[in-house]
């Protein structure tokens, strides 16, 4: 993939600085019948492991007991759309359908009640994107076959009447919603930040056939202004993370690779598609009889954790037996490094380490997410 300029801006992706290395890492999984648990990993720890296998036996033990963090789902949700997740800084967010959200501080390890969350917004559908410290919230109704686009950011409120000065605290805005060509799409396949640090590059297609691409289109988070960008697709899967060190996105690739692509211009008319190409290597779904979720995180300065879900050996994956308490998935925790060689072909740097896991699970369609503080 040939390194191209984009619009002469920020090259660090936050708008504001380089990010920092990472010490922790937080493991957000379904792993009990009433809701989810937060787990606090040492990144450190699996760098000093040496490099090792990742089959679906290759277990190294179990997640460290207890928990940090249990959360209950709320009573009678449906089990889709009960919790989802963001981390925006040092602050992990749940949020559950219609109800007050929790934040967890990870430098303080207090745990706080967050923002009431929106009507409009249905938990569990959408996709969420930090800009400028604050969080950008697309989901969709499936009632009312709309988008909603919400935002949440720390500003001052009303006036409290006893103290007789204004407060501060976590508050919602609602966004202009995505054209309608979009929303007939409907469903988000891949999404990332502009290095620029307020545009948001996202891929439609449409439900009743998700492998088919149609389309991409950008959000300005300065002018609230949407923007069609033509039928081309980003070539990876989900969120794709800028890094500076390679001029590019990066996010995962259908067939279990590391994809890197050429960041897309906010302006320049009638694009096909991107240069893009993976690794080597292939990094996850390796048994496609046994993987069942995957996602990747980035950690800083060219560096990433992969968090991959299959079914433990001798359980069977068309069942319900990989299901419920009784430890029946695996668990791959994997930190690698990102660079190119010398003829410009991206490759893993230095040397992969992963941990694995027996853990439960107890939503197939619910992907394990690690966020990096």
């Amino acid at each position: 993939m040939s390194k191209r300029g984009h619009d002469g801006q920020n090259q660090l992706g936050d708008g504001n600085k380089r990010p920092r290395r990472r010490k922790h890492l937080y493991l957000v999984l379904d792993d009990w019948n009433n809701g989810f648990s937060i787990h606090k990993i040492d990144a450190d720890t699996i760098d000093s492991d040496s490099h090792g296998s990742t089959g679906a036996n290759a277990v190294a033990g179990y997640l460290p007991e207890p928990a940090l963090l249990r959360l209950a789902s709320p009573i009678g949700s449906l089990p889709h759309a009960c919790m989802f997740f963001a981390a925006l800084d040092t602050k992990i967010f749940a949020f559950m359908n219609q109800r007050c959200a929790l934040v967890y501080n990870t430098d303080t390890a207090v745990t706080a009640i967050g923002p009431h969350t929106p009507a409009r917004m249905r938990c569990g559908f959408g996709i969420t994107v930090v800009s400028g410290e604050k969080l950008y919230v697309l989901s969709y109704r499936f009632l009312e076959k709309q988008h909603s686009f919400e935002v949440m950011s720390w500003a001052p409120t009303a006036p409290d009447a006893m103290m007789q000065r204004p407060t501060e605290g976590w508050s919602w805005k609602t966004l202009p919603a995505p054209p309608p060509t979009f929303t007939t799409r409907q469903r988000v396949t891949s999404y990332a930040l502009h290095p620029d640090g307020y545009t948001i590059f996202m891929t439609t297609a449409n439900r009743d056939t998700p492998g088919r691409r149609l389309g991409t289109y950008s959000f300005n988070t300065r002018s609230s202004e949407w923007r069609w960008h033509g039928e081309w697709a980003l070539p990876f899967l989900d969120r794709g993370y800028f890094v500076s060190e390679l001029d590019a996105w990066v996010g995962l690739h259908e067939d279990g690779y590391i994809c890197s692509c050429q960041v897309a211009s906010r302006s320049a008319p009638g694009i096909r598609k991107l240069d893009w190409q993976t690794t080597r290597e292939k990094l996850f779904y390796k048994d496609r009889d046994t993987h069942m979720r995957a996602s990747l995180t980035y950690l800083g300065r060219s560096k990433f954790c992969l968090v991959e879900s299959v079914v433990r050996e001798g359980v069977e994956f068309d069942t319900d037996h990989a299901l419920g308490d009784h430890h029946g998935c695996v668990l791959h925790v994997t930190t690698f490094g990102l660079g190119y060689n010398h003829r410009g072909e991206l490759q893993t740097t230095n040397q992969n380490s992963t941990r694995s896991y027996l853990v439960s699970r107890h939503h197939s369609h619910f992907s394990p997410l690690v966020f990096g503080t």
